[in-house]
């Protein structure tokens, strides 16, 4: 019989366990036998092969399994699986059925600790075992279930991580010639840390092309369980709950909420805007570079701005190619996160003022706010800031209002008292927030009204500081902030469509200056046609931008997208654009874009940009021209990563981060991170996990040789906040032989004979004629067993330097010796 036939029916009978040693061959319950007459099938062999087909479990022992609790999924565990009658059981120890959060009921009499039988134990629970997905489904009533076990995960399970350092690097440059001069801008942006034990460093800082560095942040920070907060030295800024927060050098210590079940997760800012060129955008907040890349002609949002801290208004600054400038701001502000009855939050802060605007006085200051969580969904907050010439005095109350949303009211009383200046006064804030069942969502609407004499603290440092940038036409003393209304709305209809509206507007007591922003938008689709309607009047330096229309429509064409868009200018003039963009790769890693535009009373341009997310680092280029000017720009943005087993590269990693480990194998992707691989060493990069929670990290196997085993793909992960957590899969190095099976008295081992391991565990069945599949690595010795007599054990010990290939497959022959 040729070889294909010998695998064909060897193979079918027994590789399917061969896929994981905990499989089970249940699928195959309704094979034919009749099927193995074709090939010699005696009666005897028939039921031999009934039996094995219609065995329901797995064997006893252990396996690693994926648990749900009541449908939510819990991690995988390894479980020791025992018979009780006539089917497998769980055996669940009393700490993993606390660790689940069960609570058990009062027993009557002892119970095996380490082997629970659930079932047995609490009245309408279930314990389900599905041996071909490797899951086993836990229900228990809700009465027999922790308060806080749905989302809740123990302190015990936070992972510090690993000891490594690591930095974020973006890199933007560009080179303009227009016909007057040339020039150059480029800009380097480093954050990264060190993380050594529970304590952690962390540096944010940047480069100019004048060769100034600028450092945003310098802090070593670690958090501390038991106060459910961090603890934070050195530069940072101050919680935005109750005041505006402010830099500070100094001391902080605060409640992350995010170490408590079901928290309120905080809100980071959407930019929206509307560049006329290939342009240059950068975000500032504090008098700090936040964030800077380059954007495509037309209307662009930035959602990966996860620098920014508390409250305080963003500055953004649009550069086009011919060196125009743009600026608006975009209100920033977090609406305090209502507390459960009984819990609470807090901050406390001793430093220094520390802002580069500051150059003359940086003042000491204490900052202390509180918040408690009290019934019937109130929210009661308490916050005082004081320095030697500004003292400060908050309180506010927060109210859910079920169906409604949410609101908060707070009244500030404050006094100022400088050299210049000597005043008191109060602000009242009120602040809604609610997303509808509707689509609408309401992120933050507010309106502070404030007193002639009022003052906040970021005010009264400048007062202070204003030195080349003062104003000797304007009385400071005098002028304070009125009123500001602010309001964020997006709305998602069915069809995918949805709308935006942005709106910010400021005055000023004893001023006519006024301050108004509006940023509206709305797009849907058409059949194969996106339509998006936009608007925007931002302030610019002059403070006389005027508003800004446009209208795109885009729609496919092959592989590519293109679009038309028709754009009425802030300054009356109409333009129209043209542009084609497409996506490339595998895990479309690569796009492109072309432009041109005509305008009325400037000349037309043309531009081209191509950018490609490397598993290495992200890459761009873009180039721009016109009959005025020509510009150039290169972008380059990643990080690098240090531990003990080597230095790794790769995409920009966030706050939290995991290390996957697989020794020495390369090519495995991480499904969390897609068009990563790891690399020779065997590691991997995932960047953004959530902290105190348990985050899946699976692989993506696809590149693994056939010779490489991975005992399970699926891993959990609880790290602490700013942790390099290790994710860590063992693997196994075999080779895949296909074993003819003879005893030494002569005839081949019986059909359907189970063949064992070392540690007992059954790993596949024997076929036809003799034959099984094995995946051999470091042990080459197994059991072979077809009855409980001695005369139906052997066992055999493989030579793998007597084998031998047939038509790509590895071939042995095996003499099993009675035991």
């Amino acid at each position: 019989m040729c070889v294909f036939q010998r695998v064909l029916v060897g193979c079918f009978a027994g590789s399917f366990v061969l896929v994981s040693v905990k499989s089970t061959p249940v699928v195959a319950a309704q094979f034919d036998t009749g099927f193995v007459a074709d090939f010699g099938g005696a009666d005897a062999l028939k039921s031999d092969l009934e039996s094995m087909l219609h065995e329901q479990d797995v064997g006893p022992g252990h396996y690693l399994v994926g648990v749900n609790i009541n449908r939510d999924f819990f991690g995988q565990r390894e479980i020791n699986f025992v018979r009780r009658g006539q089917h497998l059981s769980a055996c669940l120890s009393t700490a993993l059925v606390s660790e689940m959060g069960i609570r058990l009921p009062a027993q009557d009499s002892e119970v095996d600790e380490q082997c629970l039988d659930l079932k047995a134990l609490i009245e309408g629970s279930t314990v389900h075992f599905d041996s071909r997905k490797l899951e086993l489904d836990i229900t228990v009533p809700q009465i027999y279930m922790g308060r806080d076990a749905r989302g809740y995960v123990s302190p015990e399970e936070w992972d510090r991580g690993i000891n490594a350092g690591f930095i974020n690097y973006q890199f933007s440059g560009s080179q303009s010639k227009n016909q007057k001069q040339n020039a150059q801008n480029y800009n380097v942006y480093l954050n990264g840390g060190l993380n050594l034990g529970d304590w952690q460093f962390r540096s944010s800082s940047s480069y100019r092309k004048d060769g100034t560095w600028e450092s945003a942040a310098t802090y070593v920070q670690r958090d501390l369980p038991g106060t459910m907060g961090n603890l934070t030295l050195g530069e940072s800024v101050t919680p935005g709950g109750t005041f505006q927060s402010v830099p500070f050098r100094g001391l902080q210590l605060a409640s992350d909420t995010q170490m408590l079940p079901d928290s309120l997760q905080g809100y980071a800012p959407v930019i929206h805007g509307v560049a006329q060129t290939q342009a240059r955008v950068e975000v500032r907040q504090h008098g700090y570079s936040l964030y800077s890349t380059f954007v495509s002609p037309g209307p662009f949002e930035i959602r990966d701005l996860n620098a920014a801290s508390g409250s305080g208004d963003l500055e953004v600054i649009i550069t086009e190619a011919d060196g125009t400038e743009r600026r608006f701001i975009q209100p920033y502000a977090t609406l305090g996160n209502l507390l459960r009855d009984g819990t609470w939050s807090y901050s406390a802060t001793v430093g220094q003022y520390h802002e580069p605007a500051a150059r003359v006085e940086q003042p000491i200051f204490t900052q202390v706010s509180m918040a408690y969580g009290m019934p019937n969904d109130y929210t009661l907050s308490l916050g005082t800031l004081i320095s030697d010439s500004y003292r400060a005095y908050q309180v506010g109350v927060g109210k859910g209002l079920g169906v409604l949303g949410a609101l908060s009211l707070d009244v500030t009383q404050a006094v100022t008292d400088t050299r210049e200046l000597s005043v008191s006064g109060q602000s009242y804030g009120l602040r809604y927030g609610k997303a509808f069942a509707t689509g609408t969502n309401l992120r933050f609407a507010g309106y502070r009204y404030s007193t002639p004499g009022y003052r906040d603290f970021s005010e009264v440092v400048g007062l202070r500081t204003w030195g080349s940038d003062f104003d000797e036409s304007v009385d400071y003393s005098r002028v304070s902030r009125r009123s500001r209304l602010e309001a964020n709305i997006s709305q998602s209809f069915a069809s995918s469509t949805s709308l935006y509206l942005n709106l910010s507007q400021q005055d000023y007591w004893n001023s006519s200056r006024q301050q108004r922003q509006l940023q509206f938008g709305i797009s849907g689709q058409v059949q194969r046609v996106n339509l998006a309607l936009y608007a925007s009047k931002s302030l610019s330096a002059d403070d006389n931008e005027g508003l800004q229309l446009g209208l795109t429509l885009s729609f496919p064409l092959g592989r590519q997208n293109s679009s038309v868009s028709l754009e009425r200018n802030a300054d009356g003039s109409n333009a129209q654009r043209l542009g084609l963009s497409g996506l490339a790769g595998d895990y479309n890693n690569l796009n492109y874009n072309l432009d041109m535009q005509r305008s009325e009373g400037s000349p037309n341009t043309g531009s081209a940009s191509i950018g490609y997310r490397a598993p290495w680092a992200n890459v761009n280029a873009g180039l721009s021209s016109s009959s005025d000017y020509k510009t150039a720009n290169i972008g380059i943005s990643g990080s690098v990563l240090a531990h003990a087993g080597g230095v790794l590269v790769g995409q920009s990693l966030g706050e939290t981060m995991a290390l996957v480990e697989i020794k020495d194998t390369p090519n495995v992707g991480v499904t969390n991170a897609p068009g990563t691989y790891t690399n020779a060493q065997g590691y991997s990069l995932v960047p953004y996990v959530q902290p105190y929670r348990r985050n899946r990290i699976s692989l993506d196997t696809k590149r693994l040789d056939s010779n490489t085993d991975i005992d399970s793909g699926v891993t959990m992960v609880t790290p602490r906040r700013g942790a390099v957590v290790a994710a860590r899969f063992n693997v196994k190095r075999t080779e895949k032989v296909l074993v003819t099976i003879a005893t030494t008295r002569g005839p081949v081992v019986p059909f359907g004979a189970a063949v064992l391991d070392t540690a007992g565990q059954k790993i596949n069945a024997v076929g036809p004629m003799g034959q099984v599949l094995l995946a051999v690595g470091e042990s080459r010795d197994f059991r072979v067993v077809w009855g409980p007599a001695e005369d139906q054990q052997c066992a055999i010990t493989l030579d793998l330097n007597q084998t031998h290939e047939e038509e790509g497959f590895k071939m042995a022959n095996a003499r099993c010796a009675f035991l």
